[in-house]
């Protein structure tokens, strides 16, 4: 009875071990604990590394499969994926280039890997000695026999084997359970069975994920809130919904009120000059790749005294390599929830007089700077963080810059700027990363500029915030384009190595070998793209795509001006002139005989009401026409030039296309055709 009792116990606590760990995190998705293996990333000489069980593979993904190791490199969009199979003694013995490996997935008896070329599925044997191509999508799963399941779009059908079924929703998971697919679709998740899609559970609510777990489904739930995304997990099993298990909230645009704040070191005094050396989100690289530095570094003395900042609860005392490297992270709050605090890092270990779990006030001493040893940088590295749980692991997010903050915190020295291109003050730069004069600016282009601050050492820190304007060359005073870049204020997840971190390094920072930005000991050089912005101050994947576009400007001088500010909020402006010189309006004749002005240009329908074509055409009975296309070299308008008086005749276009409704902003190309030849070609700037 004693041993069935202990068994008993030990089921249920294995059970109860087991649903902690499948949880939501905060924007929604499902983890799992059991998920986890014991795999190390790395750059190695110049080469992407992976080390597990002993073995060092090249790649920057990994899976494990019946025939030993499976990786990946995939870098960007445009360039080519490797796919590598190692056996289990870590040798290599399949390598092949794909334009693409997109959603690479295993069966679940891990002998297949399928993934979509760009083209089609691919399944491939873990052992690569079968490899099958089908005409699918990036939705797709492939069973433990090589035989997959996928979503064909152009057909709007599931495929499966013999089954060919017809949906009328686009499905966004596919799924084996129990050895059957499984499709989820915005409101439905079904089972596919004897050629028949059978729902098992329909929602009024937006099915945001699905995933099988210990041969167990689960789901999410998404509802859409006032300025948030309420996500539910639910377990299913059974055919029947057993329990909630788990809820979230996850909110848009938190508006974000900054508390003032003590500095940490020589606590109490009052605009005392605190020498910083590195700044909140500042680019960095101390060997290996490049990242955010999550915080900033106060400069002190070693063995000089640290103070809390804010009352709370110490949640964590812990090294993340070694004695110079131990930290405390401490919660505002007394609780297991999610919650704000600050990070001290960099302190002598026998100098923390506490423990996990005490209390902390305001003003107390913490601890000692550790003898940093290297360039004189002893200092505290100081942050502010959030993270949940009784005690914090380090899987903490910095949340803003702290700097702004302290409030004894002085700085008189206002950012600088440098040379960003030869005698250039900026650098111009197409989308394919070719450099341009300023004089001869044309088409989509991103601009870099050079700037530092200095807060009271003598080691180069980046900015608070950058923003630029466009001002008339003939008007200065007047401004035609203004537009804010970007504010170091990002949350950072840079000690996880996150993808969202390297998003916005490659947003903020310019690395090509022109305008190369580095932060280390001897080199700090930062190149801002600062039209890498769509103007608000949350940086998102899509602001890598953001440009000035030169076109949508009429041609001509224009002074540039940007504009930067520390944490001190002392402010630096500098300008230059540059020439915007994209397609004349009034380009060279193809035509000996035929002339073409447009004026107004740039026209403004409501204000001029028609742009004029004037042309100079000798007596002819040949019609004329002018065909309007816009930038895309599409087709809107066609225009009969009325007949001539003196040699010359005027035409008119009201901005209308041949439907009648009127074009929008943009520039579009005027192609006056002569006896069925294309003579003379012009561009046209609408304004509205």
């Amino acid at each position: 009875m004693i041993k069935k009792f202990l068994l008993s116990i030990i089921l249920i606590f294995l059970i109860t071990i087991n649903c902690f760990a499948i949880a939501l995190n905060q924007f929604g998705h499902i983890t799992h604990e059991i998920e986890k293996e014991d795999i190390s990333y790395s750059m190695e000489n110049g080469v992407y590394t992976i080390r597990c069980d002993g073995h060092a593979f090249e790649g920057n993904s990994f899976m494990r499969t019946t025939s030993g190791y499976i990786t990946l490199i995939t870098i960007e969009d445009n360039v080519s994926s490797v796919l590598r199979f190692y056996d289990h003694n870590g040798i290599l013995f399949f390598k092949n280039t794909y334009n693409k490996i997109i959603n690479i997935s295993l069966s679940d008896n891990r002998e297949y890997i399928a993934f979509f070329d760009g083209e089609e599925v691919a399944v491939l044997k873990a052992d690569a000695t079968e490899m099958q191509q089908y005409p699918g999508s990036i939705i797709f799963a492939v069973d433990d026999f090589g035989n997959p399941v996928y979503y064909n779009s152009e057909k709007s059908t599931i495929i499966y084997k013999s089954d060919s079924i017809l949906v009328q929703d686009n499905p966004h998971s596919i799924l084996f359970w129990n050895h059957k697919p499984v499709i989820c679709d915005r409101n439905s998740i079904y089972i596919l069975s004897q050629g028949k899609l059978i729902p098992i559970y329909t929602s009024r609510k937006t099915l945001f994920e699905i995933k099988i777990i210990n041969s167990e489904l689960y789901f999410v739930e998404r509802e859409e809130r006032e300025n948030s995304f309420e996500f539910t997990m639910y377990h299913f099993e059974n055919k029947k919904i057993i329990t909630q298990q788990d809820k979230t909230n996850f909110t848009f645009a938190e508006t974000k009120t900054h508390q003032t704040i003590i500095a940490p070191l020589k606590y109490g005094m009052i605009t005392y000059p605190f020498p910083i050396g590195n700044s909140y989100a500042e680019i960095q690289q101390y060997g290996g790749n490049p990242y955010l530095h999550p915080g900033v570094d106060f400069l002190g003395d070693d063995y000089e005294n640290v103070y809390v900042v804010k009352s709370g609860y110490i949640k964590a005392i812990l090294t993340t390599g070694g004695s110079a490297y131990w930290r405390i992270g401490i919660s505002n709050e007394n609780t297991s929830a999610e919650s704000e605090g600050y990070l001290y890092a960099h302190l002598n270990q026998s100098s923390i007089p506490y423990m996990v779990g005490d209390q902390v006030q305001v003003g107390n001493f913490l601890g000692t700077l550790y003898p940093w040893g290297y360039y004189d940088f002893t200092h505290i590295h100081f942050a502010r963080i959030t993270c949940s749980g009784s005690t914090w692991s380090g899987n903490w997010w910095t949340t803003d810059n702290p700097l702004p903050d302290v409030i004894n915190f002085t700085d008189s020295t206002p950012p600088v700027f440098e040379n960003a291109y030869g005698t250039n003050l900026f650098a111009f730069r197409t989308e394919n990363g070719i450099y341009l004069d300023p004089n001869n600016l044309m088409g989509e282009i991103d601009i870099i500029a050079k700037c530092h601050d200095i807060a009271n050492s003598t080691w180069r820190i980046d900015v608070w915030d950058m923003r630029f304007k466009l001002h008339p060359a003939s008007n200065p005073g007047s401004t035609i384009y203004e537009r804010f870049s970007f504010a170091w204020d990002m949350p950072l997840d840079t000690y996880l190595s996150g993808s969202f971190d390297n998003m916005v390094l490659y947003t903020l920072y310019s690395r090509d070998g022109t305008c190369y930005s580095i932060g280390d000991y001897t080199n700090r050089e930062y190149y801002h793209i600062i039209t890498n912005s769509d103007g608000d101050s949350v940086i998102t994947q899509y602001d890598q795509d953001e440009n000035l576009d030169t076109s949508q400007f009429p041609d001509g001088q224009y002074i540039l001006e940007v504009i930067a500010r520390d944490c001190s909020m002392n402010e630096t402006s500098a300008s230059m002139t540059v020439t915007f010189d994209n397609v004349s309006v009034n380009e060279p004749s193809m035509h000996e005989n035929l002339i073409q002005s447009i004026s107004p240009n740039p026209f403004i329908p409501d204000i001029h009401g028609t742009v004029c074509f004037s042309l100079y055409r000798p007596s002819s009975n040949k019609a004329i026409q002018i065909f309007i296309y816009n930038s895309k070299g599409q087709h809107i308008k066609t225009i009969l030039a009325q007949e001539p008086v003196d040699n010359f005749t005027r035409t008119y276009w009201n901005g209308f296309d041949e439907h009648g409704i009127p074009v929008p902003s943009g520039i579009y190309f005027s192609n006056i055709v002569l006896e069925n030849r294309a003579t003379h070609l012009g561009k046209i700037i609408i304004l509205r």
